[in-house]
C-alpha cells in the first residue's frame, strides 16, 4: 500500500465512528465537534512504517464536559474506540494517546488528545 492508501484507509475507518468529524488534512478551520485531524508524523522507510498522529479536538470551552465527550473516543474497547477500530487492521497499530489538554489549533484553544498511530505497509 502507498503511503496515501495508508492515510486514506486510516480516514475511511475513522469515518465509521458516529459523531465523530474526520479531516484528512489541516483544514483552516474545525466547522464540527467532536473532530479527529489527521496527519502524516514520520516515515521509516526501513520496515515501510508510517506514523500519524491524529488530533482529537473535543470542545473550547468547558475542559470537564469536552474530557467526558473525549473518553469513549480514548477507550481501549468499545463502539467509538479508535483504538479498537484502527488495531483491526493487521497492518495499524495504535501506539499511544497522550497529550490530554489544551491543544491550539487554527488560532483556537481546543481541549483534546493526540494519539499516535503506527501503520506498516503490508501486502
Amino acid at each position: 500500500m502507498s503511503l496515501l492508501s495508508i492515510r486514506s484507509a486510516i480516514v475511511g475507518a475513522l469515518d465509521t465512528i458516529p459523531g465523530l468529524k474526520v479531516y484528512d488534512h489541516l483544514p483552516p478551520t474545525v466547522e464540527e465537534l467532536p473532530a479527529i485531524v489527521v496527519a502524516l508524523h514520520s516515515a521509516n522507510y526501513t520496515d515501510l512504517s508510517y506514523t500519524f498522529h491524529l488530533l482529537l479536538l473535543a470542545g473550547s470551552w468547558d475542559a470537564a464536559e469536552s474530557e467526558s465527550l473525549m473518553v469513549p473516543f480514548l477507550e481501549a474497547s468499545g463502539a467509538a474506540s479508535i483504538c479498537a477500530l484502527l488495531n483491526a487492521d493487521p497492518g495499524c497499530v495504535t501506539v499511544s494517546a497522550g497529550g490530554i489538554g489544551k491543544h491550539r489549533f487554527a488560532g483556537i484553544e481546543y481541549q483534546g488528545a493526540t494519539i499516535s498511530v503506527t501503520a506498516r505497509d503490508v501486502p
